[in-house]
């Protein structure tokens, strides 16, 4: 029999017995994030259940060394890694993104290749092939170079994870915060607008279902902040009406940090206001509030249009209304731990990043104000 405890931010699995000593016996489960903590209590209580561990003696029958070798075939590892990694860490999208990229990658290099003969080459090699966008390679590296660091943890693998890179023009890139000024918000609103309109005297269009619902989206996404997955799964549900709080995450969506975050919205006129709109258009209590789910048809959309307003901006995806929120609650001096909260960022050096960003251009400001 097993509890599920929590103890100083750390979960724990704690098995009882009356005839052993001591009568109970915690188990770390090494986790402060309560649907992961889940998880891995409830292996261990069937694993307990079935004979296959005892909390007490430490034996587990299924915790021998890693089934993989040196000379494990590179199809074999990543079996093996996905599965562990959607087990223990991985959300449901986290799982279905990597293992995309994971077994294209795969596909690649070779599915019997020895695990040990992987070097960064084969890494950079698909990172960098022909005719990617930059967002799309580093998007990649981020799923393909923690899979490396595994292999390197486990002595499968011997690599300088440094050497793991994104490349433009044969030089290293990194990655460029992207976000909208004013104007350039303006300017895409007003292109949709024309372009839906003229969609709709030619029939391409229909007045009940067109592209001006990303208005209100870029309009959510700039004053929010929030992550575009966050905004699709909003629902009437997720609203408190009265104080008007956004609870982000549900039993169907979990958040980056896997657990549920308040976003209030009661003092920010725009935003209440929209939100106000876009509920009373909501049939049920269970309608996505914009009506729509799929944040990468979305994304597809909403660079359809940027490329018609903003043809020389191929950085700008969805994810830049998110840093433009960030820029500019700084840029007009919020408080920095007060943008870390409103953003959610997991540590103030996140928030950081965007505030020494604007120091490329805080001569331009400080000139404006003193030659008034």
């Amino acid at each position: 029999m097993a509890t599920l405890v929590k103890d100083r931010n750390l979960y724990y699995a704690q098995f009882y017995d009356a005839h052993k000593q001591p009568q109970r016996k915690k188990i770390p489960l090494k986790t402060r994030y309560k649907d992961v903590a889940i998880k891995l209590y409830r292996d261990l209580e069937r694993k307990h259940s079935l004979g296959l561990f005892d909390a007490w003696s430490g034996f587990d029958a299924t915790a021998s060394d890693l089934p993989l070798s040196k000379n494990s075939r590179l199809g074999d590892v990543l079996s093996y890694y996905i599965t562990q990694k959607s087990r223990e860490d991985w959300r449901d999208r986290t799982t279905k993104d990597t293992t995309y990229v994971l077994r294209a990658f795969e596909r690649v290099v070779g599915s019997e290749k020895p695990i040990s003969c992987l070097c960064a080459s084969d890494f950079n090699d698909y990172i960098n092939r022909e005719g990617i966008a930059f967002a799309t390679r580093h998007s990649d590296r981020t799923k393909l170079k923690p899979f490396a660091k595994w292999c390197v943890h486990h002595k499968l693998l011997r690599m300088n994870l440094s050497d793991v890179k994104v490349y433009n023009f044969q030089q290293e890139q990194k990655e460029v915060v992207s976000y909208l000024t004013h104007s350039e918000v303006a300017t895409l609103k007003q292109v949709i607008r024309d372009k839906v309109q003229g969609d709709i005297a030619r029939g391409y269009q229909s007045k009940s279902r067109n592209a001006l619902w990303l208005i209100d989206l870029i309009d959510w996404q700039r004053w929010s902040g929030m992550r575009i997955s966050e905004t699709l799964s909003l629902t009437p549900r997720s609203f408190n009406t009265e104080t008007w709080d956004i609870t982000i995450g549900s039993a169907t969506f979990t958040t980056k940090s896997k657990r549920k975050q308040v976003l209030p919205i009661g003092r920010v006129k725009p935003l209440r206001e929209l939100a106000e709109r876009l509920l009373n258009e909501c049939a049920t209590i269970d309608t996505p509030l914009f009506g729509h789910s799929d944040s990468k048809r979305t994304s597809r959309t909403f660079k359809k249009y940027v490329r018609l307003a903003l043809p020389e901006r191929e950085d700008i995806h969805l994810h830049s209304l998110r840093h433009t929120c960030c820029i500019e609650l700084l840029r007009n001096g919020v408080p920095i731990y007060t943008v870390q909260r409103w953003m959610r960022h997991s540590s103030v050096q996140t928030t950081q990043n965007y505030a020494d960003l604007l120091n490329s251009d805080v001569g331009e400001q400080v000139g404006k104000v003193l030659c008034n």
